[in-house]
């Protein structure tokens, strides 16, 4: 359904037409990797050849986290414990009827063990990274990355500044 500014009017970046909301995983394994998605190199979806985290699109009456834990079924077989709501993006995608889309990321403590045993359903595979691994892809979905960099430095970039002193 169009959400443009301007009934009638083509869809522009200022009046962009009402894209998805989705939930994507930072799975998070205890020394510090993200497991990522390599998504197929297939042109008939967007994105091609790109690293991305798992996660999809909420379905109509789905929650945030039980459409993230069916995401997560779907693509790699595997049951989430906990999750916790990290931040969430809102993007403009400059496609040619340029749509607005909101990514919810949730943090998912993963165990690398578990993580090198799975086997990916939906993409060309996975892999856990480094965020400096990830950053250094050619192609990798940029709020993907930006969530990862952010989650990764959350300790130095959200922490609460200290009162300065007067003299």
């Amino acid at each position: 359904m169009p959400d443009i500014a301007r009934p009638g009017r083509k869809a522009t970046i200022a009046a962009p037409v009402r894209g998805r909301t989705c939930a994507a995983a930072l799975l998070i394994a205890g020394d510090g990797r993200y497991l990522m998605q390599h998504r197929d190199d297939l042109p008939s979806i967007n994105f091609p050849d790109h690293w991305c985290c798992f996660g999809g699109a909420i379905e109509p009456g789905e929650t945030a986290e039980a459409a993230l834990r069916r995401e997560l079924r779907e693509e790699i077989g595997w049951e989430a414990g906990d999750m916790t709501l990290f931040t969430e993006h809102r993007v403009v995608l400059p496609f040619a009827e340029p749509r607005r889309e909101t990514i919810r990321f949730f943090a998912v403590p993963i165990d690398p063990a578990e993580a090198s045993r799975l086997k990916v359903k939906e993409g060309a595979g996975l892999a856990l990274l480094h965020p400096a691994e990830l950053a250094a892809k050619e192609k990798v979905i940029p709020w993907d990355l930006a969530a990862v960099l952010m989650h990764a430095g959350r300790a130095t970039l959200f922490r609460t500044p200290r009162p300065t002193r007067d003299p």
